[in-house]
């Protein structure tokens, strides 16, 4: 008989633990939408300021500032890789370009499906290839994602482009674009 009048008990402590956990999963996914929110209202803000007031490097910093936040905060987001490419291209403008293909190889990793993917491989091989040549086998990164790009999207413009480019890392550019404007003309 005991048993009768504990099973209803059990049943009410049971679904009230349920509806706590529920509401506390509901309440911390709004405080997340909430933060996201925010986040992006940053984003939005410096990239304004650097609007109207282009090429001041402080700005530049707070608006790669804002993308790095976001990123780190919602890495998962669909805006992510978008940002984080915006912030390579930032990085490249105040010539940070350490700073600019870790940018561009965290898309590389870990957001295979952003639509702007080719691009970010691109980015990355020209700035291996112009600016960090030298430093930590830059080259040879550059080579490697040229190779890439020309093997696993063949048809594209970036294909082509990769091609020339792939045959010139590691040629000083004088001769490079000496070369590249001797060969349009044929």
């Amino acid at each position: 008989m005991k048993q009768l009048f504990l099973l209803p008990a059990i049943a009410v402590l049971f679904f009230s633990c349920v509806n706590e956990a529920e509401q506390k999963a509901e309440a911390d996914s709004l405080k997340k939408e909430a933060s996201r929110v925010q986040y992006i209202s940053a984003v939005e803000k410096a990239e304004k300021d650097m609007e109207m007031k282009k090429g001041d490097k402080i700005l530049e910093i707070a608006a790669l500032k804002a993308y790095n936040d976001f990123a780190v905060m919602f890495p998962a987001d669909p805006k992510t890789p978008e940002y984080l490419f915006r912030a390579g291209f930032g990085a490249q403008r105040i010539g940070n370009y350490p700073q600019a293909v870790v940018y561009y190889e965290t898309i590389i990793e870990k957001h295979k499906n952003y639509p702007g993917y080719l691009d970010a491989l691109m980015a990355a091989a020209y700035v291996y290839d112009t600016y960090l040549e030298n430093v930590n086998h830059g080259a040879d990164r550059a080579k490697q994602l040229y190779a890439h790009i020309i093997a696993s999207y063949p048809d594209t413009r970036q294909a082509k482009d990769a091609a020339v480019l792939l045959k010139y890392v590691g040629v000083p550019d004088s001769v490079a674009a000496e070369e590249i404007i001797r060969n349009a003309g044929k």
